[in-house]
């Protein structure tokens, strides 16, 4: 009888210390939980940053993001689902405002899913409102010479101030359209997103993204650069950082990753008119023989020497 009740107590006090741990790891998973959202929606609001300014011109400090509009979701058991809003101001000019998705490894911190859309009519509030709220804004009045991003032609781009627009091929055809909020569009229905960079303008169709840059049209600038990757800035190359030895890959879409070959962790990082840009720094990139050297821009002591190892 004695062994009995002594059994029955002991079964007692180790379902109650079971139920203790439990309850104890509740807040610990949770805890852990809230931290991996917290994680994925940073790498997230990185990729989108990125993938902005690389198509449409800017900085990073001119995508901003609404954070209470945040919402997350399991994927897997290692992807984290993002989306969300922002507003996008270039150099200044008036916030456009878009909407996002991006699917996160939080495991490795890789944005392995970003994409983006314009809200319309979605500017900037306090009486502006809309993109350009349908006028044609001064800088972009006048002559610029590029190529055009959804043919790859030369083209002499003319933009008036009503917002009437005459672009002039290099093959001698014509094609005429007109600028409204933020967008030029064309008789032949394409549409061409249109922002302001340090060079000029950017104009975006699909995927591609060209940097037109002001002259009077007589003439091209063909500099291998022209706001896209240049020639000797593409491929794989291999340096030695302050952590050990790294390799970069830029490509000509101007995606970049960087990966330490002592710990094969990779980081996504964008290049776009001569800079590469990581969440945890920006560098300018100069052409160095065969391969490049990065220079922090905020510590032009730190640089490394890049030998080119694949195309």
């Amino acid at each position: 009888m004695h062994s009995f009740r002594s059994r029955r107590r002991f079964l007692k006090g180790a379902a109650v210390s079971a139920l203790l741990l439990l309850l104890a790891a509740v807040p610990a998973a949770r805890a852990q939980d809230e931290k991996q959202t917290r994680y994925a929606v940073e790498r997230a609001q990185i990729g989108v940053s990125g993938k902005i300014i690389q198509e449409r011109g800017g900085n990073w400090d001119d995508v901003t993001f609404d954070q209470t509009r945040t919402q997350t979701w399991r994927v897997s058991d290692r992807l984290t689902g993002v989306r969300g809003a922002g507003r996008h101001a270039p150099n200044g000019s008036d916030a456009r405002s878009f909407t996002y998705e991006a699917t996160v490894n939080h495991r490795n911190g890789n944005v392995e899913r970003v994409t983006y859309e314009w809200v319309r009519g979605g500017g900037g509030g306090g009486g502006g409102g809309g993109w350009d709220n349908r006028r044609v804004p001064r800088w972009l009045v006048g002559s610029w010479s590029g190529r055009s991003p959804s043919n790859q032609r030369r083209v002499s781009l003319t933009v008036g101030s009503d917002g009437s627009v005459s672009a002039l091929y290099n093959n001698g055809s014509r094609d005429e359209g007109r600028y409204e909020n933020g967008q030029i569009r064309f008789n032949n229905s394409d549409n061409w997103d249109v922002s302001r960079v340090d060079e000029g303008l950017r104009a975006a169709y699909g995927t591609r993204s060209e940097v037109f840059r002001s002259g009077s049209g007589g003439g091209y600038e063909d500099d291998d650069d022209n706001g896209r990757v240049p020639r000797w800035a593409r491929g794989t190359f291999r340096g030695t950082t302050d952590s050990g030895e790294s390799e970069l890959t830029i490509r000509a879409d101007g995606s970049a990753t960087a990966r330490s070959l002592k710990t094969n962790q990779s980081f996504q990082g964008t290049y776009s008119n001569g800079r590469l840009r990581f969440d945890w720094g920006t560098f300018d990139v100069q052409r160095e023989g065969d391969g490049i050297r990065t220079v922090q821009t905020n510590n032009r002591n730190n640089q490394t020497l890049y030998r080119r190892t694949g195309n």
